[in-house]
């Protein structure tokens, strides 16, 4: 749980907390000790145990991201709704396979979250920035 929640401090922009957290902490955690622990840091974060997706749609929404139970006793990170081929996926952050997206169908990922338990919680920091796009300035009328 702790390596994902620094990914999750990484990802959104607070890298001396992730970093101090990770020389903390290691190995697994449960979700009411984690809360405990962030309490005492003072670090704002909201949470559901319930696996209610509108939390994920809100975590999405503000390109906060969020880290939650996935798989058998593993925590990850969930990075937000993708959509391919008109289809809605869960893009979730293995910390044991960095550098690699996991993508379940919306339905699939919500139904498995609920039967790991239903925790996720966010940080309440500044997302990331949006995603860079190309942008052309209009030179004498031509671009």
């Amino acid at each position: 749980m702790h390596a994902s929640l620094v990914n999750h401090l990484r990802w959104l922009n607070e890298y001396e907390l992730g970093e101090r957290w990770r020389a903390t902490y290691s190995d697994g955690e449960w979700d009411t000790r984690l809360r405990n622990r962030l309490d005492a840091a003072d670090i704002d974060y909201s949470y559901t145990v319930k696996a209610d997706p509108r939390f994920l749609d809100w975590a999405n929404a503000t390109r906060r991201g969020a880290i939650l139970w996935w798989k058998p006793a593993h925590c990850c990170t969930f990075v937000g709704w993708v959509e391919r081929n008109g289809q809605q996926y869960a893009a979730i952050l293995d910390n044991n396979y960095p550098g690699r997206f996991e993508l379940t169908p919306r339905e699939q990922f919500v139904r498995l979250w609920a039967g790991y338990g239903g925790f996720a919680l966010t940080v309440m920091e500044d997302p990331a920035s949006s995603l860079p796009y190309r942008s052309y300035e209009i030179l004498d009328g031509a671009y």
